[in-house]
């Protein structure tokens, strides 16, 4: 699966919430959300633009603009990501990666005990950083 970049990411999640878009769709919803970032109109255009030439999204002429669709549904890109990021990261290795994810203080303890009992609770070293 081929990676997207994070502002094309936040097109595809509206795109997979509320179905075929216009770009001017896209972008009144993407410069209401909190902590945002004005967005040009032809900033979204051109991202869309780039989604339907990798073939994320599709483009259908209405009138005077277009309607772009997900070509790639989300369960399958996030599954796709998933299973990337185990074999580049973890060598494949699921318990490797069940291993850090225990270790996520972003996430509830309990559900990481539950993690680490799944993972067989490899130990895991940081390494130090290194000083700039």
């Amino acid at each position: 699966m081929e990676t997207i970049g994070p502002l094309q990411l936040r097109v595809m999640h509206y795109l997979w919430k509320n179905g075929p878009a216009t770009v001017h769709a896209v972008l009144e919803h993407l410069n209401h959300q909190p902590g945002c970032t004005a967005l040009a109109y032809t900033t979204i255009l051109t991202v869309m633009r780039n989604l339907a030439r990798r073939h994320f999204l599709s483009q259908q002429p209405a009138g005077r603009s277009h309607i772009f669709a997900p070509l790639v549904d989300e369960y399958t890109y996030k599954l796709g990501m998933l299973q990337q990021l185990r074999r580049d990261l973890f060598g494949g290795d699921v318990d490797w990666m069940l291993t850090y994810l225990g270790k996520d203080e972003e996430i509830d303890q309990d559900k990481r005990t539950r993690i680490a009992a799944l993972s067989g609770e490899h130990p895991v070293t940081r390494v130090a950083e290194v000083p700039t």
